[in-house]
């Protein structure tokens, strides 16, 4: 066999080989079943009368959705020439959440309802997408850097009815007939856990303070009144009834000093009466938690 010739066949037989391999890759790939993943979006979830209800990320294309839970919740009887403008507001303000505000400087969570019905048809993961889900319930966190009028050293009466300290919570919305089943607490917390992710160590919000809802919802998930720079006596009829909460998400270690100093105070008070006698032990009394 020539040189030549034996040139051809190594190429033919190279050329043969790689078709091969490139259709097996090709075919294996096709057939390949895919792999589970967790739904990295679906954040919590759970079952209350004949809902089920998840948290998750917001979609661009539910900003219409998200609109109307807006307008349940802070709106419901609203006249329709102010509908018709709070509306438009509302709408493109999520677009402006959306699009102008980079993903990595914002979370914005929907709460959504899926009958029970359809729990036979899968995870929650599965019902996503399904024609029966809607949205019922909404909450941005807007953690982009601070401006400094945003700082609480840099904050006045004025400037607190027109910005906040970041990152912020705001647009608690729940819509009323879905109201009382713990998803204001569910979007709460999706949030906290956003700002964890970010590497803040505080969360901030507004609420009215005639919302007695809504401060109860705050104060028993940890939030209390933040220390304002100026006077509590300084006059405040010109400016909204808001109220600046914060939240500590740092986790406080206790040490085993304070361990037994709480078991050694919890020891004392159990025997004393307040006319000084030693009482004796109760049987409902449980020691603190060490």
């Amino acid at each position: 066999m020539s040189k030549s010739s034996s040139e051809t066949l190594r190429q033919s037989i190279l050329s043969g080989a790689t078709a091969k391999l490139l259709n097996k890759v090709t075919t294996n790939r096709a057939v390949a079943p895919t792999p589970p993943q967790q739904d990295a979006t679906t954040l919590v979830s759970k079952n209350v009368n004949d809902f089920t209800y998840y948290v998750r990320k917001g979609q661009r294309t539910e900003i219409s959705e998200i609109t109307e839970v807006l307008m349940k919740a802070f709106h419901p009887q609203s006249q329709p020439a102010f509908d018709s403008y709070i509306r438009r507001y509302k709408y493109n303000h999520l677009q402006m959440c959306f699009d102008a505000i980079d993903e990595c400087d914002r979370g914005l969570y929907v709460a959504c309802a899926v009958p029970k019905q359809q729990q036979s048809m899968g995870s929650t993961a599965s019902m996503r997408g399904q024609s029966d889900e809607e949205v019922v319930g909404f909450c941005i966190v807007d953690g982009r850097t601070p401006d400094p009028s945003c700082k609480i050293e840099h904050l006045t009466q004025s400037t607190l009815a027109s910005t906040s300290p970041r990152p912020y919570l705001s647009d608690l919305a729940v819509s009323p007939s879905h109201r009382r089943r713990g998803l204001g607490e569910l979007l709460v917390k999706a949030c906290e856990e956003w700002t964890r992710h970010r590497g803040y160590d505080k969360l901030y919000l507004k609420v009215d303070e005639k919302n007695a809802s809504g401060m109860g919802l705050y104060c028993s998930m940890g939030y209390a009144k933040t220390v304002v720079p100026w006077s509590k006596t300084s006059s405040s009829k010109y400016f909204e009834p808001s109220v600046l909460m914060e939240k500590s998400l740092v986790a406080t270690k206790v040490s085993s000093q304070q361990k037994s100093e709480v078991k050694r105070e919890w020891l004392r008070n159990l025997w004393r009466r307040r006319d000084g006698t030693v009482a004796g032990y109760e049987s409902t009394a449980s020691p603190p938690p060490l």
